[in-house]
């Protein structure tokens, strides 16, 4: 995007923000104004007490009382209207921008919700992360100045009319400190803009960098890889480093010729207005006031050249927002809904799945009764997984058709697949509050319902043995509890959920071979429930027994007729030949 472009983006996109908010926005919009305002009357102001109180008090004229009352009034009221519109247009602003920003990163989060799983397969954790956080900000970052410098420009506006008023002179040197500035400023924003954009690119690399730093924090202190890790991370900090002194480079050379030109006009203004004040064309008063404008002008100056030093990394984050945002590789949803109560009838029908230009799975068909207990077993990287993706609704085949109760699943409406639904994957996920809330996610569940649940997981008694039971926090990611702890509390959630088709990929692993049969003999007889496991405790309780190998379904059948099958009888038996030596 060009960045001429990318400025107008960045403006658009803060008045797409002020009309979001019209109420804080208008009243920013008029405190600002004010502002502006007040400054250019403070000038005349300070020109008016010059001429009648402090000229006459140093040439030892008596100076009448009203003088005094005059100037403190103006003074004091001029001063008490413009801290007070600071003040309001400072909450006025903030309630548009974090508004604005909440709002974005809730979109933001909600499109990570919406997009296609094959889309997030290949973007990091901390890739989401800086989009969601470090470019959001960035975009709505001048909003911060936007309310100010619109004051500040109507200030320029009434300085200019106010210094021509004055004098034509006075008039001319404001007008070409202004155009000066603002050519300054131009040439700023088209060297500063595509190093803003290295540098918010930079943040969102040593932000990803960072996260997989954080989150593989104990395999890199078992493995003794800190310094590998350390060598992997420079590179990234480096790189932000030099973005980063590029942009200060720039900086630095600017923001001391955007100080100096008020004070050069100030000196241009002395220089041409005192002759003029002792032909007696001007009064002191009136160069006093000149100057206090032109020093004046230099905040409006240093605050436009903010916000306008803001646009180019607010255009960078928008575009990187927008990608997300606008990003059409979306779940499709249709309009029908599952009438049914009783378990979940499925069928998977000549089902492939191609992922960049490579066959994951290829030609299954599948079908799992209603009420039945299906094991799907394989080597690793032979498909279940992508294979339970799709009986699961997880996701939708390149080719064929996965059909619930007769229905095709890209027919089903929104939220119709979680209704029915439930799946616990071979990673299970606790947050870092409370059993109970682990277990509810804030949907109303009885005691009765949710020790039934936690029952059926074989969790109960792991519960009832935590120093506050339900209430006990478990740390982040459930720390405090052991790999098989948190599978149990992770089925436990599904069931309590009633669905009516429970998917298990590997979600039992971690469980010895006794509570694993426990877990599922719970699980008989309620939903149709479907397991990628390869052991035999689980293989016990099935129903049929689907064989994957090389993205294919290559057997399938009852526990006994798939004991014929080599291949078969190898996988299964492989876990208790390990355990035997």
């Amino acid at each position: 995007m060009p960045p001429e472009t990318r400025r107008r983006s960045a403006l658009a996109a803060q008045f797409a923000g002020a009309r979001a908010h019209p109420g804080p926005a208008l009243v920013a919009t008029v405190t600002g104004l004010i502002n502006g305002a007040t400054m250019v009357v403070g000038a005349s102001a300070i020109g008016w007490s010059t001429d009648h109180l402090v000229i006459p008090a140093l040439g030892g004229k008596d100076v009448p009382a009203g003088a005094w009352w005059i100037s403190a009034g103006l003074v004091l009221g001029i001063s008490t209207v413009r801290w007070t519109t600071i003040f309001v247009r400072g909450i006025a602003t903030g309630r548009v921008q974090y508004r604005a920003q909440a709002e974005t990163r809730r979109a933001v989060v909600r499109r990570y919700l919406e997009l296609d799983p094959g889309w997030h397969r290949h973007r990091s954790p901390g890739q989401l992360l800086a989009h969601a956080v470090s470019d959001v900000d960035a975009l709505w970052s001048p909003m911060q100045f936007a309310y100010f410098a619109v004051g500040m420009v109507f200030m320029l506006l009434l300085a200019l009319a106010e210094l021509f008023r004055r004098d034509l002179l006075l008039g001319l040197v404001g007008l070409a400190l202004i155009a000066g500035v603002l050519t300054l400023n131009v040439i700023y924003q088209r060297l500063l803009a595509p190093r803003a954009r290295a540098a918010q690119a930079a943040r969102g690399q040593v932000g990803a960098v960072a996260h997989e730093s954080i989150e593989g924090g104990p395999v890199v202190r078992s493995l003794g890889l800190t310094d590998s890790e350390d060598a992997r991370f420079a590179p990234a900090v480096d790189r932000l480093r030099v973005a980063d002194m590029r942009m200060a480079s720039v900086s630095s050379t600017f923001d001391p010729l955007l100080e100096l030109l008020p004070t050069v006009a100030v000196l241009v203004v002395l220089a041409a207005g005192a002759p003029r004040v002792q032909a007696g064309a001007l009064t002191v008063g009136d160069l006093v006031g000149v100057v206090y404008l032109l020093i004046t002008i230099s905040i409006p100056l240093n605050v436009i050249s903010r916000f306008l030093s803001m646009l180019p990394m607010s255009g960078a984050g928008r575009e990187r927002v927008h990608a997300v945002l606008e990003n059409p590789d979306v779940v499709r949803f249709g309009a029908r809904r599952l009438r049914h109560v009783r378990p979940l009838r499925v069928e998977v029908r000549a089902a492939g799945v191609t992922r960049q230009d490579r066959r994951i799975l290829d030609d299954a068909s599948l079908t799992l009764a209603a009420g039945t207990v299906t094991v799907v077993v394989g080597a690793v990287g032979a498909g279940k997984t992508t294979l339970l993706d799709l009986a699961g609704g997880q996701a939708h085949p390149t080719d064929g058709v996965v059909l619930f109760d007769g229905v095709d699943v890209r027919e089903l409406a929104r939220g119709a697949v979680p209704e029915n639904v439930a799946v616990v994957s071979q990673n299970p996920f606790l947050f870092a509050e409370s059993i109970r809330d682990n277990l509810t996610l804030s949907r109303d569940y009885s005691e009765h319902q949710i020790w039934r649940a936690l029952h059926a997981a074989a969790a109960d008694d792991v519960v009832r043995g935590l120093p506050h039971g339900l209430d006990t926090v478990v740390g982040e990611r459930g720390a405090t509890l052991s790999g098989g702890q948190r599978q149990r509390i992770c089925i436990a959630r599904a069931v309590l959920r009633e669905p009516r088709l429970l998917v298990l990929d590997d979600a039992t692993s971690a469980l010895d071979p006794r509570v694993e049969r426990q877990v599922l003999e719970q699980l008989r007889g309620g939903p149709t429930v479907l397991i990628t496991s390869n052991r035999p405790a689980a293989v016990e309780f099935a129903d049929r027994v689907v064989l994957v190998r090389g993205g294919r379904i290559v057997a399938d059948g009852t526990p006994a007729e798939l004991a014929a099958v080599p291949e078969y009888e190898r996988i299964v038996t492989a876990y208790d030949q390990s355990r035997a030596s």
